[in-house]
């Protein structure tokens, strides 16, 4: 229902010897966007400049200080350095990060049996200090004609992945990329290294200690896991006859996580410190079987299949945790003052029935039957059984046009129309969310056990969800194939879509899940293929152009509920809401109050606008999607680039807030308002009017958390997305070598941002991809990369 990622992994051969590739890159990684702020004034508050150490750390994130003058001034670390502006702090803490893989494949085989085996290495140094991955792959691909009837294939692949310190992201507590973001403009951050003193205990460096030391975050703090996951699947196929089969296939997909996290001793927000342990594993598998025909009957073309599948899932979790540590620096669970110890165990089943025809007319008109059934355990409950299965069917017909002509126009080269009407759902995706569940008595009161309440979701009664599309689309080739014109029409309504609504603390839970009633998407996408230049010379230029644009709409939510709130931004004046009548996902919160003239609505006691109402502010997902590839080629040369953009969302940025509340944006001394304060003019909450000038620090912190249109931007972006550079050794010079073919190129991925409507902030910066979009916060700046990639082959 939510489309399909499909992998083909390579396989094999017949061949003659064994066939050996081998693929290597090695790439840097810097960091895209830097905020630019304001580099006028420094630390301190009142336009004065920090005194003492004290004052020095309680505003090492503001910057309403006095005027960067070069004067002596303390710092959080105590000492007295030169008043002036610091503004390579993102340079001079990241690292230059560096990714280097490496590639061995070797394939063999006969028309018997083939087989393909390779093995790869990647060893990741992100730009955060001390953050690093390494992945080993192992992949394995077989196929074997057993007799002349019996023909089995089989892959596997297995993973294991190291992460060091994966950093933190969106909050502050143990994210380093908040304080680099955060920092007061005339501090180094380097005068902050080691971030902590001879005892270890963190250095503090701002008034909140929950805001990191960023070299005590890089250093101190661990967070590591290990990942390692199977994946296999293997068949069998019976030919019964020519055009008449058995297949038998069994999948799975088995994950095993072990992963711990310490929040060392010394930490300013918790000086005992502590630390957690967890162990996942969770595996799918699948089995499959089915009857296929595949046969050409007069005119007719004929290939159908039907079979069952059983999906099982299979979930636990177990976590330690140690409390406050009673032995400082000593790290293991039972050092701990309050050890605790849960597990939590989910399991889920689909069971299948499915059918599907491809019927196809002398080659040029094809009709494609499909159905399914679906039984879903998340959904089963004794009082609504009929309502865990679902039922969907599809039917598509084209039509290659050009096929039927007994002449065409020689510019003419290839026309298809096609036409499809699908239906496709699901059930919940967790298993228990119409039950509450409750974990074992661990004690009791007054003689009886207690039992606690289990997960953060209140559980609720749900239907399937079910997607309907009706697409259409006509394909055409022109000038001998030169040009290319692919174009899509859709209509996708969804219905009952599952989905986690926030609620109030008050209920002790974060989420209700709920059937929502009813969400639109209608929408086309082009693809425009060419070839502008081809030459006997070598010389061709290719171009692809692409382009979707999606109009959303939710239909109905439910009934007496107009709205649902889905996401909340650091700052509590951020949000993402679904409206009924409005594009799903809007980024939402507050305007300056206006009265019936459009005159701003001012508190008299501070000269701060007054909030309007709760509104929408904009789209959270872009509707509109365009790229633009060209390719070159001149004989053993070739190169490429690819431009990359969106349009029609916007986006709260919480970093910009933040950055007008400490005094770091440059809306904070625009027009001299440090010196001669923020003219307002307007009326007060009675209606009369209002003319004041009011302190621009008092200004802009109080409009900084509440007035969110102030920080809703455009998230419009083009970028240079990719670009590559290759050279292919002529075959010349590999006549008296082991090698078939040998590349070097360069390569290079966001290499710039050429045009952005966001200030200060990468727009694709969202720190959810789920239905939360629209909304950023401090987190590890999106990087460039560019390095170099060498294959062979032998």
């Amino acid at each position: 229902a939510n489309g399909v990622i499909l992998i083909t992994t390579k396989s094999g051969q017949a061949r003659q010897g064994i066939g050996v590739e081998f693929n290597s890159s090695f790439t840097f990684e810097n960091p895209l966007a830097i905020p630019e702020w304001q580099y006028e004034y420094g630390s301190g508050s009142g336009g004065i400049a920090p005194g003492d150490k004290a004052a020095a750390v309680s505003n090492g994130r503001t910057s309403w200080g006095a005027k960067l003058d070069g004067s002596m001034v303390i710092n959080p670390d105590g000492v007295a350095r030169p008043y002036v502006a610091q503004k390579n702090n993102i340079k001079n803490f990241y690292d230059t990060g560096t990714t280097f893989s490496n590639t061995l494949a070797i394939s063999g085989g006969n028309e018997t049996a083939n087989f393909r085996f390779s093995v790869s290495n990647t060893d990741v140094n992100a730009i955060v200090p001390n953050s690093s991955t390494n992945r080993k792959t192992f992949n394995l691909s077989t196929n074997a004609n057993l007799s002349k009837k019996i023909v089995f294939e089989g892959k596997a692949q297995y993973n294991v992945e190291s992460n060091k310190n994966r950093t933190a992201i969106a909050d502050f507590t143990g994210n380093p990329n908040a304080a680099i973001g955060l920092m007061a403009t005339n501090i180094d951050v380097r005068t902050l290294a080691p971030g902590y003193d001879e005892s270890g205990n963190e250095m503090a460096w701002s008034d909140y200690n929950f805001v990191s030391n960023p070299y005590f975050a890089a250093s101190k703090r661990k967070n590591e896991d290990l990942w390692q996951r199977f994946l296999g699947s293997f068949s069998l196929r019976y030919n019964i006859l020519d055009f008449l089969y058995l297949r038998a296939r069994l999948g799975t997909d088995y994950t095993n996580i072990e992963g711990f996290n310490i929040t060392p001793t010394g930490t300013l927000h918790s000086a005992p410190g502590s630390m957690t342990e967890s162990k996942r594993k969770f595996y799918e598998n699948n089995a499959e079987i089915l009857l296929g025909f595949d046969k050409k009957i007069g005119d007719f073309s004929v290939n159908m299949i039907a079979g069952g599948n059983q999906m099982y899932k299979n979930n636990i979790r177990s976590n330690f945790s140690s409390g406050d540590l009673n032995v400082p620096f000593i790290y293991f669970i039972s050092n701990g003052k309050t050890p605790t110890f849960s597990q939590t165990f989910s399991e889920l089943q689909i069971n299948s029935l499915f059918a599907s025809a491809d019927i196809g007319f002398r080659n040029y008109l094809y009709l494609t039957l499909t159905g399914r059934e679906d039984w879903f355990s998340t959904l089963t409950d004794p009082d609504m059984a009929s309502n865990n299965s679902l039922f969907y069917p599809s039917a598509g017909l084209s039509y290659v046009i050009s096929e039927t002509w007994q002449t065409r126009p020689n510019w003419l080269s290839y026309v298809k129309a096609r036409a499809s009407w699908a239906q496709v759902g699901g059930g919940a995706p967790d298993a228990y969310r119409t039950r509450q569940i409750f974990t074992a008595p661990t004690s009791s009161h007054l003689g009886q056990a207690l039992m606690y309440i289990e997960g953060n979701t209140i559980p609720n009664m749900l239907a399937p969800y079910t997607s309907t599309t009706m697409e259409a689309g006509l394909d055409l080739r022109l000038f001998n194939n030169r040009i290319g014109i692919d174009f899509t029409i859709y209509d996708r309504t969804t219905t009952k879509d599952i989905v986690d609504a926030s609620v109030p603390p008050s209920t002790s839970y974060n989420n209700v899940s709920m059937n929502v009633g009813e969400v639109k998407n209608r929408g086309v996408e082009l693809m425009l293929t060419g070839t502008p230049v081809s030459t006997n010379t070598g010389f061709n230029w290719d171009v692809v152009f692409n382009m979707a644009y999606n109009k959303n709409t939710v239909v109905k939510i439910a009934d007496d509920l107009p709205s649902l709130s889905i996401a909340t931004a650091r700052t509590g004046n951020g949000f993402v809401y679904h409206y009924e009548g409005q594009p799903f996902g809007m980024v939402s919160g507050y305007k300056m109050k206006q009265d019936a003239s459009g005159r701003i609505v001012y508190n008299s006691a501070n000269g701060i606008p007054v909030q309007s109402e709760f509104m929408s502010l904009g789209r959270g997902v872009p509707p509109m999607n365009i790229s633009l590839t060209n390719n070159f080629s001149y004989r053993n040369f070739t190169f490429s680039f690819l431009l990359d953009s969106k349009f029609g969302g916007v986006m709260y940025s919480a970093s910009n807030a933040y950055g007008t509340n400490y005094g770091l944006h440059k809306n904070t001394v625009a027009n001299g308002v440090r010196e001669t304060g923020v003219s307002v003019s307007g009326v007060d909450q009675n209606g009369n009017p209002y003319n004041a000038v009011v302190d621009a620090e008092t200004y802009f912190e109080g409009i900084a958390f509440s007035i969110t249109d102030e920080y809703v931007y455009k998230a419009d972006f083009i970028k240079l997305r990719q670009f590559n550079l290759g050279y292919s050794l002529p075959k010349v010079f590999l006549d008296k070598t082991p090698f078939q073919s040998a590349n070097i190129s360069f390569v290079a991925r966001n290499l710039f941002l050429i045009y952005s409507a966001m200030e200060n902030v990468d727009p694709e910066s969202n720190y959810s991809t789920a239905n939360g979009q629209g909304l950023e916060n401090f987190g590890v700046p999106p990087t460039r990369s560019y390095g170099f990639n060498l294959s062979v082959r032998f």
